[in-house]
């Protein structure tokens, strides 16, 4: 008979082996980036129950009318028990995959010194146990310029933020199969018939400031962003049920948890306006507008029918720069009636302060004072949603309008964005020595901001009103 302690070192030697077999198999390993999916507990999705299969979209954003490009596709799950060590939760996409340098090409051009960019991460849990499927989605973000040696990042998914649905037997694929045979996966397609993203930079407004009283005083506006700090132009992402077949749909919305692209920018614009002038402030840049749908697919994406959920992105895929400087400017006046029109039908009119002359308030402290702190950290909206209403020909419907993406610096502050609001009373023998009573175009839809449920800043609109 074998004795105990015999058994017991053959157990170890079998592990020890085992241990220096995984080691050497990853040092062999070819550079890649290695996502490890777990959820918002840090429990690896391929084991929230006994019997459960991930399945994976990974889209990269790229700075074309393409947006993003597909990167992977496929399924997760836990491997048996000759494997028991490894959880199965880890997508790995080599750095040598054609897409993904394809991805990092469209960067190079344009950036060859790098830029923080984003992976878009969907997934979709099937839990056969319990016959649930669960959705989710996070952004991971990478610099262009760092990513030769390749990355492994943690990804943490949320699969309770969104409802749950009944899973159907025919999901079911029992073993993991390659795509092109006759399994079945969920699959997140842009209607390009509903979107809309410019063909190159267009004009976006960041400030817009309406004086509008006769009897007022001087007033200054700027936006400041420094290189002291990364500045992130947001993501926002809206979710519903057959959004596409109604005109008032409800919507489940979240912004600032996550971002497209981000930099060590930097841009000044002010304006000065006497009483009853108008003015904007603008960047160059790329915004979309992306209205997608959810299949359900059999073998191929060529073999698809629609589930119902549908999805709204709105975010910035490129800046327009000289260096690290946003290009833009400052114009007299107000953008073009119909972007305005839309701006005003998205947006409800919010006191934010009084300043009394010689006053000053910075954005994100009016953001503050108009809708919440919540809202502050959401940045200066960008008016995406009213552009693509305007913009796109009827592609995009109306209630689109109140639709906003941030730009925000990269730290918790009540100062987000540079820049603010100065009353001078009479200036120069012009305007009046009154208080400026001070209100900020807000959503009419609420976001989920972090913890919060507020309403942000659309384009920041400002009205200064003597009385």
């Amino acid at each position: 008979m074998v004795s105990k302690r015999i058994i017991g070192a053959l157990f170890v030697a079998f592990l020890l082996s085992g241990t220096m077999g995984i080691y050497l198999a990853n040092a062999l390993q070819p550079p890649a980036l290695q996502i490890v999916l777990v959820d918002e507990k840090g429990r690896p999705l391929t084991e929230i129950s006994k019997n459960v299969e991930v399945q994976v979209q990974i889209d990269a954003l790229v700075p074309t009318q393409e947006v993003y490009r597909t990167i992977f596709l496929g399924s997760l799950e836990k491997p048996g028990l000759l494997k028991f060590w490894d959880s199965g939760n880890t997508v790995k996409i080599p750095l040598s995959d054609e897409k993904l340098q394809s991805v990092l090409n469209e960067w190079g051009k344009d950036y060859p010194t790098g830029i923080g960019s984003s992976l878009m991460i969907s997934v979709w849990v099937l839990d056969h146990e319990n016959e649930k499927l669960y959705r989710g989605f996070a952004v991971v973000n990478y610099n262009t310029a760092n990513v030769a040696k390749g990355f492994t990042k943690t990804v943490k998914i949320d699969i309770h933020r969104l409802p749950s649905s009944p899973l159907e037997a025919a999901t079911k694929s029992g073993e993991v199969a390659p795509l092109g045979s006759n399994r079945q996966f969920y699959y997140w397609k842009t209607d390009w018939g509903l979107s809309w993203r410019p063909s190159d930079y267009i004009e976006v407004p960041a400030l817009i400031m309406d004086n509008k009283d006769s009897y007022s005083g001087v007033v200054t506006a700027s936006v400041n962003i420094v290189t002291d700090y990364y500045t992130r132009f947001g993501l926002t992402i809206a979710y519903g049920y057959k959004i596409s077949e109604k005109d008032t749909p409800s919507l489940d919305i979240y912004g600032n948890d996550f971002y497209t692209i981000e930099n060590k920018f930097y841009f000044y614009k002010d304006l000065l306006l006497g009483p009853n002038e108008k003015g904007y402030i603008y960047i160059y840049a790329k915004p979309y507008h992306l209205h997608q749908k959810e299949y359900y697919c059999t073998a191929s994406i060529n073999n698809c029918v629609p589930t119902g959920e549908e999805r709204i992105q709105e975010g910035v895929n490129d800046i327009d720069t000289s260096g690290n400087e946003i290009l833009g400017g400052s114009k007299s006046g107000l953008p073009d009636p119909s972007i305005m029109n839309w701006i005003y039908s998205g947006t409800d009119m919010k006191y934010a302060t009084a300043l009394g002359v010689g006053d000053s308030k910075s954005i994100a402290l009016l953001v503050s004072d108009a809708s919440g702190s919540c809202s502050a950290d959401f940045g200066i909206g960008i008016p995406i949603g009213a552009l693509a209403v305007a913009l796109s020909g009827g592609a995009v419907p109306p209630w689109a309008a109140g639709l906003s993406a941030g730009m925000y610096y990269t730290y918790s502050s009540s100062l987000n964005i540079y820049g603010g609001i100065t009353n001078h009373g009479q200036w120069h023998n012009v305007g009046q020595d009154v208080s400026e009573y001070i209100y900020l175009g807000t959503s009419t839809y609420t976001y989920h901001i972090g913890t919060c449920d507020t309403n942000v800043p659309v384009g920041i609109y400002i009205e200064s009103k003597s009385n």
